[in-house]
């Protein structure tokens, strides 16, 4: 992937992106997408943190920064913080069913 694209371009990150991208690539990426949604959807901004879990208060305390560049920077480390816990939380499940598979479920 181009890296002259990918600075310039402020579309949402695919599902796939979080799997190529190195990790400030895409919270470049992301940063970017909702510096404009703060600017011009910020409907869609909400739905899109609600939609990853993030914590309302982190949230709100982001938007009280001073600058969007600030706030987008502060927003795009909660959700990429938020998807990087869920992916832990997965895999941590999927490992203890694993485990009870192998086990019969005794403990």
């Amino acid at each position: 992937m181009d890296k002259n694209n990918l600075v310039g371009s402020s579309a949402e990150p695919l599902a796939g992106d979080y799997e190529i991208l190195s990790r400030g690539e895409l919270l470049l990426r992301l940063q970017m997408f909702i510096a404009d949604l703060l600017e011009n959807n910020f409907e869609k901004l909400c739905n899109m943190i609600y939609r990853h879990d993030v914590p309302e208060g982190k949230f709100r305390a982001a938007l009280q920064q001073g600058s969007t560049h600030e706030q987008a920077a502060l927003i795009a480390g909660l959700v990429l913080e938020r998807e990087l816990q869920k992916a832990a939380s997965r895999r941590a499940y999927k490992k203890q069913k694993q485990l009870n598979k192998l086990t019969g479920g005794l403990k």
